[in-house]
Order: structure tokens, then sequence, then C-alpha cells
């Protein structure tokens, strides 16, 4: 079910706004019994909405930040999921080494590579990846990476959101960052 961002608690952590929730998830395209990582959760999200598409999957959400444990435990109960479970620690150290055929990346701290190590060894065939990058550099990092591990048709598109705010009597348009989305598939020949 598509969640507003208003139904979130949110806290000083980033929060992926719900425009772009809405692409990302679309890209991962879950099936109804998904293995989704999140990895680098924030506020939990990507994988809250997401865990609502898939009630037979799971989603592990990876978080380091102590100050997001909190915000992602409660916007997990306000949803009632049972099919999300919250990991404290710094990927890739703390993903499951299962067989999952989804991974997020919304945040590395520096560790990309390792990251995308984890899903090249472990998720299945024809698993997706997506990358949300707010930075050039993530973003240029993240590319040469996929290059790097043969990886070759590489979905990427920048999206932009803007909002309607009132100004006196106008409503003027107020852009939100813009976001690159890169998406890719795991094959056996990667």
């Amino acid at each position: 079910m598509h969640i507003y961002d208003k139904d979130f608690t949110q806290t000083e952590l980033p929060m992926t706004k719900q425009e772009i929730r809405a692409i990302s998830i679309a890209k991962l395209m879950l099936k109804p019994n998904s293995i989704l990582i999140d990895v680098g959760a924030g506020t939990g999200t990507i994988g809250i909405e997401a865990a609502t598409y898939m009630p037979q999957g799971k989603v592990y959400a990876i978080e380091k930040e102590e100050k997001g444990l909190d915000t992602i435990k409660l916007n997990a109960e306000r949803f009632e999921l049972k099919n999300f479970e919250l990991i404290h620690g710094k990927a890739p150290d703390v993903i499951p080494n299962i067989a999952y055929d989804r991974m997020f990346i919304g945040g590395s701290t520096g560790g990309l590579d390792e990251i995308i190590n984890h899903f090249m060894k472990y998720a299945t065939d024809g698993a997706i990846l997506v990358i949300n990058c707010i930075t050039l550099e993530t973003q240029s990092k993240a590319i040469e990476i996929l290059k790097e591990k043969g990886f070759k048709d590489i979905e990427i598109i920048t999206v932009t959101v803007g909002r309607a705010k009132k100004v006196g009597p106008y409503t003027m348009m107020f852009g939100e960052n813009p976001i690159c989305i890169i998406k890719v598939i795991k094959r056996n020949s990667n």
C-alpha cells in the first residue's frame, strides 16, 4: 500500500520522500514472497512500505545509526509488520548470508563495493539491486563499481520533485533534491 510521508514518524535522519519511494519500490519489482535487504534504512520508509507489498516475503533493514533505530521501530510497529526485521550494524558485516532476490541501497557509508559484493555472492539469479544516490560522487562510484563487476544493462534515472507552497496569495513550486536511481539485474553471466 502506498504510504504518505505524514504517516511516518520523522526525526532528524533524512527520509526518502513518498514520490521517490514510489519510484524506487517500482524499480524493485517486488513479488509477494520477495526477500529484500534494505541497506542504510535511515527512518525505515523504503523497507516498511516495501514490506506491505510482500505479505509472504521479508525485509531485513540494516541501519548503523543508533538514532535511527528507535524511529524505524516506531514506524514498523505503526504498520503492524510481521515480515520486517531490523538489524543494527554496518553493512555488509551484518547483512544475513542468505539467498535473497532484492536489495535496496539508500546509504552505504563508503562500503558500496563490499555491499555489492554481498549482492553478487548471495542474491539469486535475476535478483534486482536498486541504489538511490543523492550525491554525484556516490552516483559516479556506483556506476563505476557496477561496470567493473560486469553489469551490462545499468538503468539510470534522475528524479526531481517539486512541491507547491503558498507564498502570500500565490502558489510557488519549490524543488526537492534531485535523486539518481540506479537499477541492475543479477545474471549468472555477471
